[in-house]
């Protein structure tokens, strides 16, 4: 569900995904756009507590060089989590259960976690589904294909944009499973 007014509709806006069942946590998502330019003020704005980047190093430089300096400074605290990986691309998959496993601790305690990658669709989709999928662990977490779903209705487009994104999410969180084909995903 959008949760952004028209300030920032270009940056296709803010999303507020499902919650995670049991928890006070809130988790949204968007694209570099709106976080880039001032990191604090959007961070204020939506009352968040953590950003998690998933974007590289390089991708970030060119566009928003003041953000890299803040991530560099914010890290390493609570305010932010810098967990690069490639577009279109996957981590090794003990990186993403790892980084998951980090996000959904953060909702049990009560966190606001606001999730980018460049446009806020792909990698971000691919993570928040991850953990909204598990439980201990994706196996036996609530389903993944009706998680899924979830999440592309409160963010239309978000979720796993490559078949690499695909088949991790559901190496990680199907049963381990191949999980159906992506035709009409």
């Amino acid at each position: 569900m959008k949760v952004s007014g028209p300030r920032w509709d270009a940056a296709g806006g803010v999303h507020r995904l499902p919650s995670l069942d049991g928890t006070t946590g809130t988790l949204l998502a968007c694209a570099v756009d709106v976080v880039g330019p001032d990191p604090e003020v959007a961070l204020d704005e939506f009352a968040v507590d953590t950003v998690v980047c998933l974007m590289e190093r390089d991708d970030l430089d060119r566009r928003f060089p003041g953000y890299v300096r803040w991530l560099d400074g914010a890290i390493g605290g609570s305010r932010a989590v810098w967990a690069p990986a490639p577009d279109h691309g996957v981590v090794r998959d003990v990186e993403a259960a790892s980084l998951a496993a980090d996000v959904r601790s953060r909702l049990e305690r009560g966190t606001t976690v606001l999730l980018h990658c460049g446009a806020g669709y792909g990698r971000t989709g691919v993570l928040a589904v991850q953990v909204l999928a598990s439980g201990t662990g994706c196996p036996g977490g609530r389903d993944l294909e009706a998680t899924l779903a979830a999440v592309r209705t409160a963010r239309p487009a978000c979720g796993p944009q490559s078949d690499a994104q695909h088949e991790q999410l559901w190496r990680l969180c199907g049963d381990g499973i191949e999980g159906p084909s992506r035709e009409g995903a």
